[in-house]
């Protein structure tokens, strides 16, 4: 409840409340002046009482709503200035992790989403910036890193700049328009909140600071969970979960993310799989391993790609493609679960379907 009331969008709300209770006292403080005014100074031959007619002729309510909305409109604009200079602090933050300026440190403090992305920004310098030190990666490496870091984090980025600065500029929207502006540069705003997320779980991954909770778990009541949880997904595209598995299969590892795996194919499948009927979630007993294959007959994915699939950012129309939302670090975190877990997993796709095939020892694993 606290986190939000501390969101952007509840500041938001605060500030057009309170340009509207401004704007209402002036408005009020104005009428009562002029009302004062007329009645203890003015006589009747008087100037002004021929605008006190007409002002009676138009209706004073409609009168000083003239009055009201531009000053409402007016107060909103001042208010939310601030907002505008913290976008172009990000925006300046990610310019200079593009540039390879890790050092520099954003600096924002409103206790809300965008605090949260200017501290990640700045801890993502830091790792950056440690791992150069280290020399983890060649030079070329860092750069197509951060080209690619900088893409995805500038892309949601840009929308939500464009949106309120759209809605700071344009005085004549109605709140309902206003609202919706508002709401599409918060959801590109979660966007941004969760490449980042996903960016620093990689970083801990690939340092060993991601610490697996291994336990027994049954894998099939697992998947038949993920599979009910996400009917409604299958049900909005039309397609239906056909299942095939063991009855149990008992396997040793983390069931937190092993379940982000299969909900990342499973999503996936649902989203790329909608030209088909189907989705098929098959298991098959191989000695001492389960094989869990995810197949859909929708898009197939260019044999060009498949090497590509799994590499962190990969740039393929598919993978990357803004009307799938994809961030391009799914499946490349899917496999680094997979392979921690002394698993394998696999792609292949042809006209007729797409299938991914996840392969994990059973029993006390690895």
């Amino acid at each position: 409840m606290g986190r939000a009331i501390k969101s952007f969008r509840t500041k938001m709300l605060v500030l057009f409340m309170l340009s509207i209770a401004t704007s209402a006292l002036v408005t009020y403080g104005v009428y009562r002046g002029l009302q004062y005014y007329y009645h203890n100074y003015v006589y009747y031959e008087d100037q002004i009482a021929l605008w006190r007619k007409w002002i009676l002729k138009v209706g004073d309510v409609n009168f000083f709503l003239i009055l009201f909305i531009p000053l409402a409109i007016l107060m909103f604009y001042l208010l939310t200035i601030p907002y505008s200079g913290y976008f172009k602090s990000i925006s300046k933050g990610i310019h200079h992790l593009a540039n390879g300026e890790f050092s520099e440190q954003v600096v924002i403090e409103t206790r809300d989403e965008f605090q949260s992305i200017a501290e990640d920004i700045n801890r993502a310098g830091m790792k950056l910036q440690e791992a150069v030190t280290r020399g983890d990666f060649a030079e070329s490496s860092k750069d197509q890193l951060v080209l690619n870091l900088a893409h995805d984090l500038r892309t949601p980025l840009t929308s939500v700049i464009g949106y309120l600065e759209y809605i700071l500029q344009h005085e004549e929207l109605s709140k309902v328009t206003s609202t919706h502006y508002t709401t599409i540069a918060y959801t590109k705003s979660k966007r941004l909140e969760t490449l980042i997320e996903q960016l620093f779980e990689i970083t801990r991954m690939n340092y060993g600071n991601l610490s697996l909770k291994k336990k027994p778990i049954d894998l099939i009541q697992l998947l038949v969970q993920l599979t009910e949880e996400l009917y409604p997904i299958f049900e909005s595209q039309q397609l239906e979960a056909r299942v095939d598995l063991p009855t149990t299969v008992q396997i040793h590892g983390d069931g937190e993310l092993l379940a982000r795996v299969f909900e990342n194919l499973l999503a996936n499948a649902a989203r790329y799989g909608n030209d088909g009927k189907y989705i098929d979630i098959v298991g098959n007993i191989l000695d001492d391993h389960i094989e869990i294959i995810v197949r859909n007959y929708g898009d197939f994915i260019p044999q060009e790609e498949l090497p590509f699939l799994f590499d962190m950012f990969y740039s393929g129309d598919r993978a990357r493609t803004e009307k799938a939302g994809s961030t391009g670090l799914g499946l490349y975190i899917a496999k680094n679960i997979i392979e921690q877990h002394g698993g394998t997993i696999l792609v292949q796709s042809d006209i007729t379907a797409t299938q991914f095939t996840v392969i994990l020892p059973i029993g006390s694993g690895t």
